[in-house]
């Protein structure tokens, strides 16, 4: 594949977590995917990472992902992405939704093989994420 294919199988990966398409994703997702996602030290494999994002999906609803830039080489695609989303649906991090919407900015690193993901590298500011989750008691500390 060319780097212009392979970008596009990014886009895809992003098109299916919006729309919640989960079997788009176990397609997307190299079964051998080794996924480093926001610090975590160890990869998550194909199926751990659908569950994430499946959670994430409960809890958050309007999700939408912009890429603002991708550049590909080889087998890479490196993205700037930004993603908003309304937390509307289940508890997320110990926080109870409240409708408060939030947005972030995440660099990804894509390896893509033969049309599928096969490593995914993810660097997001969680810290920022959570704060817009809990303005009433950004405020308080602020005011302390």
């Amino acid at each position: 594949m060319n780097t212009e294919q392979n970008k596009a199988v990014v886009r895809r990966f992003f098109t299916a977590f919006e729309e919640q398409d989960y079997g788009a994703l176990q397609d997307i997702l190299s079964p051998e995917l080794r996924a480093y996602v926001h610090g975590d030290a160890e990869p998550a494999g194909r199926d751990e990472l659908i569950e994430v994002i499946r959670g994430w999906n409960t809890a958050f609803s309007n999700t939408r992902f912009t890429v603002e830039d991708q550049v590909a080489e080889g087998d890479l695609v490196a993205c700037r992405v930004t993603m908003t989303a309304v937390h509307s649906g289940g508890e997320f991090q110990g926080i109870a939704p409240a409708g408060l919407p939030v947005s972030s900015q995440s660099l990804t690193l894509e390896r893509v093989v033969d049309g599928r993901i096969t490593e995914r590298r993810v660097v997001t500011n969680w810290a920022e994420v959570l704060q817009q989750l809990t303005p009433a008691a950004a405020g308080t500390s602020a005011a302390r």
